[in-house]
């Protein structure tokens, strides 16, 4: 059954996020960030490859866990965690938006990203397994390669620790 959300219940303003939760906590989260428009910006192009240098350079200085990244046509997943960054999700994923917007001007005029982003908390070993599995398999999924490691724009970089 389909449920409608009304205006009271929705705006385009409230928060993606869970109410009380503590997102600078130390766990892993699932984030998509959406281009604007889904407007097709990063397909195989030199902005791509900058905003992949941007996300790894901002994983070193601020020091959060990039678990796995993969850059699509239209938008971004990656499983992060904050670790002993000092930074919430919302920090770590604002700074990267903002970085990467100001890069993006370099090319064109305009927002890059849409308003938000969104997250998924994982919840645990299997979650966190098959969430990186979704993620490096997201450009085999849309047809864009047969194997993830072809993806230019698909990497796991962190692992969990044990």
């Amino acid at each position: 059954m389909k449920r409608d959300i009304s205006e009271e219940s929705y705006t385009r303003h409230n928060s993606l996020r869970l109410p009380g939760f503590d997102y600078s906590a130390q766990r892993a989260y699932f984030i998509t960030i959406v281009a604007r428009d889904r407007e097709s910006v990063f397909l195989n192009n030199p902005f791509a490859r900058d905003v992949i240098n941007i996300l790894l350079k901002l994983r070193q200085s601020i020091g959060f866990n990039l678990y796995a990244y993969c850059l699509m046509p239209n938008h971004f997943h990656a499983v992060i965690g904050c670790a002993d960054s000092g930074k919430s999700l919302s920090e770590i994923c604002g700074s990267f938006k903002s970085i990467t917007n100001r890069a993006f001007w370099k090319y064109r005029t305009g927002k890059l990203w849409q308003r938000q982003f969104y997250d998924h908390i994982i919840r645990n070993e299997q979650d966190f397994s098959e969430t990186v599995h979704y993620v490096k398999q997201n450009p085999v999924r849309k047809g864009l390669v047969e194997n993830w490691e072809d993806w230019e724009f698909t990497s796991r970089i962190d692992f969990l620790r044990q």
